[in-house]
């Protein structure tokens, strides 16, 4: 009976260590947060998804040649403690349920974590939370061809800006065909509008890019996001994205 009751209580002490393995804690110094490296990804973009720059990530992993990362990698993010919490998605949940939890919104997420389709998330993936009212990080403005390996960059509109229907998108890529994909994205994250931009350079080439975009205006101003991206001839996948957070106007 004593040997029953004990492995009752072991069994459910291992089960309530699993449900808590679903809620880890607030990253701290002694943790530290940790990006793992993927194809294509460069230090100024990691560096401006977590609001730091490329010479902290490089001074904080000793790193001899910021340029030379490679996938797989695992580099540590200087970030103050507390300043973000890792969350374990499990079965039913959705971006917009985990962001209210958290009491962040939506876009953050995605943006802190490079989110290509914020329509698909999976059990077992891990997001970086930010604390709420932290700064989202956004890229700087530039009105000339930007010495740097990002593969596609807006240069309008700006973060934050003010923006109806139809809405003029520019900016610097490379695409198949010289052409881009483009989405305007409503605060729930549902395209409200959709088409593309056109390059301007020889095929294959990054150029500077524009086009015009119509989407279906909400009724009041609201947090939307433009997000423009390559697509692979091969099989349709997503292959570069770049997304500005805008406020929608009537």
């Amino acid at each position: 009976m004593k040997r029953r009751i004990i492995i009752v209580v072991t069994l459910a002490c291992l089960l309530l260590s699993g449900v808590a393995g679903f809620f880890v804690p607030t990253v701290g110094a002694e943790d530290g947060l940790y990006h793992t490296v993927l194809w294509g990804e460069t230090l100024s973009g990691i560096a401006r998804r977590y609001g730091v720059t490329v010479a902290d990530i490089v001074a904080a992993n000793n790193l001899a040649n910021a340029n030379l990362i490679y996938a797989g990698q695992k580099l540590l993010i200087p970030v103050e403690t507390g300043a973000y919490t890792e969350h374990i998605v499990v079965a039913g949940e959705t971006l917009s349920a985990i962001a209210a939890k958290y009491g962040v919104t939506y876009w953050d997420i995605v943006l802190r974590n490079g989110i290509a389709n914020p329509n698909l998330i999976y059990v077992g993936q891990k997001l970086i939370i930010p604390t709420p009212g932290a700064p989202e990080p956004t890229p700087e403005p530039t009105t000339e061809t930007p010495a740097t390996n990002e593969a596609i960059i807006i240069s309008s509109p700006l973060a934050d800006a003010e923006v109806s229907s139809p809405v003029t998108v520019t900016g610097f890529g490379a695409g198949f065909e010289n052409t881009l994909a483009v989405d305007v994205l409503d605060q729930a994250g549902m395209a409200i509008g959709q088409g593309y931009v056109i390059v301007d350079a020889e095929f294959g080439q990054t150029g500077p890019f524009t086009g015009t975009i119509e989407f279906t205006a909400p009724t009041e101003a609201q947090l939307g996001r433009i997000q423009v991206y390559s697509i692979s001839p091969r099989d349709g996948a997503i292959e570069h994205l770049a997304s500005v957070t805008v406020n929608l106007v009537p």
